[in-house]
């Protein structure tokens, strides 16, 4: 079957950059930024994939995409809060609809959101 990849508003470069690779950990796997327009990059957090694109007719802000069956997800929760970054402190929570799994919910400079799940 095709890979899903999802694309995610962007409008500040320099934000997206503080989130997404500075932050979360994502690398660059490429990017389109020719002067004076927008840009659009994929980035990488481990396995998955995600689109970014400053493109208005792309897509709205305020996305949602949920990686789940994630591994050391309250490892990674402390890596996060140890990096101290100024607009998101997530929270790890047990899954309403899972008692045995964790979430971590994270909300990106564009208002979208990436929901992290593990089974416990």
């Amino acid at each position: 079957m095709a890979t899903v990849i999802p694309v995610f508003r962007a409008f500040s470069y320099d934000l997206t950059i503080a989130f997404y690779i500075d932050w979360l950990g994502a690398t660059i796997l490429w990017e389109h930024r020719p002067e004076h327009t927008p840009f659009y990059m994929q980035v990488s957090l481990k396995e998955t994939k995600i689109n970014l694109s400053q493109h208005h007719g792309d897509c709205s802000p305020g996305g949602l995409v949920i990686l789940d069956n994630c591994t050391a997800l309250k490892t990674y929760h402390q890596q996060l809060l140890d990096k101290d970054y100024t607009f998101m402190k997530p929270g790890l929570e047990k899954a309403d609809w899972d008692p045995h799994s964790l979430m971590m919910t994270v909300i990106d400079p564009a208002y979208n959101r990436i929901i992290f799940t593990e089974r416990v």
